[in-house]
C-alpha cells in the first residue's frame, strides 16, 4: 500500500460532503456546496498529495483571518451598518431601534451563511497534504507571533494539541446552514440525520447495528415532533408581536394604522421642512400624492382592516418594479425621491399609476388596499410614477365589511352622522353619484378651514366629529376626509379613508410638497372603480401659504444642498467606494504577503549585538545575538560549558528552531576558527538565521 495512503488511513477524515449539501441547498448555494463537497472527498480517491510545511499551514490561516475580516467590512459598509448601528444606539423611537436589531441581525445571517466559504480554502489545503492534523498554535495569531519573536521560548501545552480542521469546519459548515428560513418543514430532520451519520463511527459497538439505528430513528421522530411544536410556537410570537404593534408604537405615520386621529395632520401642517421633490414631464402640478388607505374608524382612529403586506417583485436597476394596470399605456410620467427611514418609506402615487419603475431598492410591498411601501431601499429613494390618463382611477378590489362599517363609532358621532344624513336625504337607494355631488355641495356651503378647534365646554361627552359637523362647521382635512367618508356609507357607498400629500410649490423642473402639504381625503366605489372624492375646501392651500415664515427660503437653500450631496453620494457611492477599495488594497496586500511567504514584520535588529571592530577574527558574529537572546531565556552557560554542549543542554530535540541554531553554530564556528575564513554566501545565511532567531 501507499505509505502515504496508508498513513492517511490511520487519521481518517469525516465526510463533509453531506454537510456542504445540505448548506447549499438551505443557503441556496446548492451547486456551490456539492462542488466544494466532491473537491475535498476527491482525495480518498487519489494518493497524491502536497507537501505543505507548518509555516505554509500559518501563511493559508493568515490568509483566511484576513479574508474573514474582509468580507464581515465589506457586508457591514455595503448593507448601511453604520446607520443601522446609529440607529440602534440613537433612535428616538422605538420602532426605529426595533428597525435597527433586524437590519444588523440580516447582516450578521448573510456573514454567516458565507463563513463556508471563507474558511474553505484552509480546509481544502489541509485535505490534499500529507500532514494528518494541525497544532492549536496553527490557528493562533498570537503564537505564531509569539514564536517568530522568540524562538526559543517554551510552547504551551494547548498550542501542541493537534485536531483535524475538517470537524471544526463541519461544525461551521452547518451552523451556517440554519442562518436560512428555507425549507422549514424538513430542514431540523435533515440537520439531525447529517449529524447522525457524522457521529455513528464514534458509536458504541457493542450494540447491535438495529439497536443502534432504532435509538437514531427514535431520536428523528423526536425531531420531527419538535419541528411541529417550534411551527406553533413562531405562530404564537407572531400573534404576540401583531398585538403588540397594533397596541403601542411610535405615534407617527403608519401604512397599517394610523394615529393622526383627527389633530395629528394638522401639528404635521405647521412644518415647512420639505418632504417630496416632484420632476414632471410637463407643467401639470402632480394632484394627489397618496401614501395609504384605511378603512376602519375606531375610537377616532382610523386603520386597515387587515395589516398584513405581501412582496411584489424583487428589484433590479432601470426595469418596471409594478405593473398596475397592465392594459393602458402611460402618457406622463412624474419622477419622485424622499428619505426613507432605515432603508423603508411609503410610496407616494397618483391614482393613475400604471408602473413604478427607476428605483434602487431591493423589494416593494402593497396590502389589499393598495397602499405601497419601499423596503431596504438607499437613504434617498428616486423613483418614477408612469401615468396614464387623467380619468384613469384603480380598478376595484373585493369589498370588505369594513368599507360599509358604521357601528364601531361613538354615540356621539353616530348621532351626527346620521342627522347630517337625515337632512341631506341620504340612504341606501340614492345613486352614488348623486350622493356624491350631495356631500360635496353640504361641505361647499358653509364650511371653512381650519387647523384647530375650539373645546366644546359645555358637553359631557365632547366629540371633534360632531363638533365640526354641528356646531364650529371648520376644521382640517382630516375632518372633512372621515366625516365624508361617514357620510357616503350612509348611502351604501364603500369608501375609505386615504392619506398622502397635495405638492403645492412650484420649484425649477418640478414640485415640492412640504409637510403643511399633507392632506386627506376620501376614497369611494363608483361604477366599478376607486375614485378620490375630495371634500375640503379649495382655500386651505392659501391659507397654508400664509403660515410661512420669512426664515424659509433660507431653510429651502440648505434643504436642497443637503439633497445635492446626499444623491451625489448615494448616486456615486463615494463613501463606500473608498472604504471598499482601501479595505481590498490594505487586506489584499496582506494576504499576498502571507502566500507568498513574507513575514509580518521586517527585520529586526534591535536586538542584534552591535559589530565589534577588532582585529580576531569572529568577533563581529551575528551568532552572539543568538546567544545573548538564549541567555535570557534559558539562563547562562556554566564555566565549564562549551557552546556545543550548552546548547544540546537547552534546546530540545523537539523544538523547531534546533536544526537552524546548530547550522548557525557551526557557521559561526568556521567565521572564528577557519583560516580561511567565511564565504560571503555563508556569512549573508549566518546573518539571516539570526535575524530570524534573535
Amino acid at each position: 500500500m501507499n505509505p502515504i495512503a496508508s498513513h492517511w488511513t490511520r487519521f481518517a477524515a469525516p465526510w463533509a460532503l453531506p454537510a456542504l449539501v445540505l448548506w447549499g441547498w438551505q443557503a441556496d448555494f446548492w451547486g456551490w456546496g456539492l462542488l466544494m463537497g466532491l473537491l475535498i472527498e476527491a482525495r480518498r480517491l487519489s494518493s497524491f498529495r502536497l507537501d505543505i510545511s507548518p509555516s505554509d499551514f500559518n501563511r493559508f490561516w493568515n490568509f483566511n483571518a484576513i479574508l474573514f475580516v474582509g468580507v464581515g467590512l465589506y457586508l457591514f459598509i455595503a448593507r448601511e451598518g453604520p446607520s443601522h448601528v446609529s440607529a440602534l444606539v440613537a433612535g428616538e423611537t422605538p420602532s426605529g431601534r426595533l428597525a435597527g436589531v433586524k437590519e444588523i441581525s440580516a447582516t450578521a445571517l448573510s456573514f454567516l451563511r458565507w463563513l463556508p466559504f471563507i474558511f474553505y480554502p484552509m480546509v481544502l489545503a489541509h485535505a490534499w497534504s500529507q500532514t494528518p492534523r494541525l497544532p492549536w498554535s496553527t490557528f493562533s495569531l498570537y503564537q505564531q507571533n509569539r514564536a517568530r519573536n522568540h524562538p526559543l521560548a517554551p510552547v504551551p501545552d494547548w498550542a501542541n494539541r493537534q485536531v483535524h480542521p475538517t470537524y471544526p469546519y463541519i461544525a461551521i459548515v452547518l451552523l451556517a446552514s440554519t442562518a436560512s428560513t428555507n425549507h422549514p418543514g424538513i430542514y431540523l430532520s435533515l440537520l439531525s440525520a447529517v449529524v447522525a451519520a457524522l457521529l455513528w463511527p464514534t458509536s458504541n459497538t457493542r450494540f447491535q447495528v438495529l439497536t443502534r439505528l432504532g435509538c437514531l430513528g427514535g431520536v428523528l421522530a423526536l425531531v420531527l415532533a419538535a419541528n411541529q411544536g417550534l411551527g406553533h410556537v413562531r405562530e404564537l410570537m407572531q400573534e404576540l408581536e401583531n398585538r403588540l404593534l397594533q397596541g403601542g408604537g411610535d405615534q407617527g405615520f403608519d401604512q397599517i394604522r394610523t394615529f393622526t386621529a383627527l389633530g395629528n395632520v394638522g401639528r404635521l401642517k405647521q412644518s415647512g421642512s420639505i418632504v417630496l421633490r416632484i420632476a414632471s414631464t410637463n407643467s401639470t402640478a402632480p394632484g394627489l400624492l397618496r401614501e395609504a388607505t384605511f378603512n376602519r374608524f375606531r375610537a377616532q382612529a382610523w386603520s386597515t382592516s387587515h395589516r398584513e403586506f405581501s412582496q411584489i417583485e424583487s428589484a433590479s436597476f432601470g426595469s418596471r418594479l409594478w405593473r398596475r394596470d397592465s392594459e393602458t399605456q402611460p402618457t406622463q410620467a412624474l419622477t419622485i425621491s424622499r428619505h426613507t427611514a432605515n432603508g423603508s418609506a411609503p410610496l407616494a402615487l397618483p391614482d393613475n399609476t400604471v408602473a413604478v419603475s427607476e428605483i434602487a431598492t431591493v423589494q416593494i410591498e402593497t396590502n389589499s388596499l393598495g397602499s405601497a411601501r419601499l423596503k431596504e431601499a438607499l437613504p434617498i429613494a428616486i423613483y418614477t410614477a408612469e401615468l396614464g390618463p387623467n380619468h384613469l382611477s384603480t380598478p376595484a378590489q373585493p369589498s370588505e365589511a369594513e368599507d360599509l362599517q358604521l357601528d364601531g363609532l361613538s354615540d356621539a358621532d353616530s348621532e351626527a352622522i346620521q342627522q347630517v344624513a337625515l337632512q341631506l336625504g341620504l340612504n341606501r337607494g340614492t345613486p352614488h353619484r348623486e350622493a356624491i355631488a350631495t356631500v360635496e355641495k353640504h361641505f361647499a356651503s358653509g364650511f371653512a378651514y381650519s387647523l384647530w378647534q375650539e373645546p366644546n365646554r359645555k358637553s359631557k361627552a365632547p366629540s371633534p366629529l360632531a363638533e365640526f359637523l354641528l356646531n364650529t362647521r371648520a376644521g382640517h382635512c382630516e375632518f372633512y376626509a372621515t366625516t365624508t367618508v361617514l357620510l357616503l356609507r350612509t348611502a351604501g357607498i364603500p369608501t375609505r379613508y386615504a392619506v398622502g400629500y397635495s405638492p403645492g410649490d412650484r420649484i425649477s423642473g418640478g414640485w415640492i410638497a412640504r409637510g403643511r402639504d399633507a392632506h386627506a381625503w376620501c376614497r369611494a366605489l363608483v361604477d366599478g372603480r376607486w375614485i378620490d372624492v375630495d371634500t375640503t375646501p379649495g382655500i386651505w392651500r392659501e391659507q397654508e401659504a400664509r403660515r410661512r415664515n420669512f426664515l424659509e427660503p433660507l431653510r429651502d437653500g440648505f434643504s436642497h444642498a443637503r439633497y445635492r450631496f446626499a444623491t451625489w453620494r448615494q448616486s456615486s457611492n463615494q463613501w463606500r467606494l473608498l472604504t471598499i477599495t482601501a479595505g481590498v488594497i490594505g487586506l489584499g496586500w496582506l494576504a499576498w504577503r502571507q502566500l507568498r511567504g513574507s513575514q509580518w514584520r521586517g527585520m529586526r535588529g534591535t536586538n542584534a549585538k552591535p559589530a565589534r571592530s577588532s582585529s580576531i577574527p569572529g568577533l563581529d558574529s551575528e551568532f552572539y545575538a543568538v546567544v545573548l537572546m538564549l541567555e535570557r531565556i534559558q539562563g547562562k552557560r556554566l564555566p565549564h560549558e562549551t557552546l556545543l554542549e550548552w546548547l544540546r543542554r537547552v534546546v530540545p530535540h523537539s523544538h523547531p528552531y534546533r536544526t537552524n541554531i546548530f547550522e548557525a553554530l557551526q557557521l559561526h564556528q568556521r567565521l572564528r576558527f577557519d583560516p580561511m575564513g567565511l564565504p560571503i554566501p555563508d556569512r549573508s545565511r549566518l546573518a539571516k538565521i539570526a535575524d530570524t532567531l534573535a
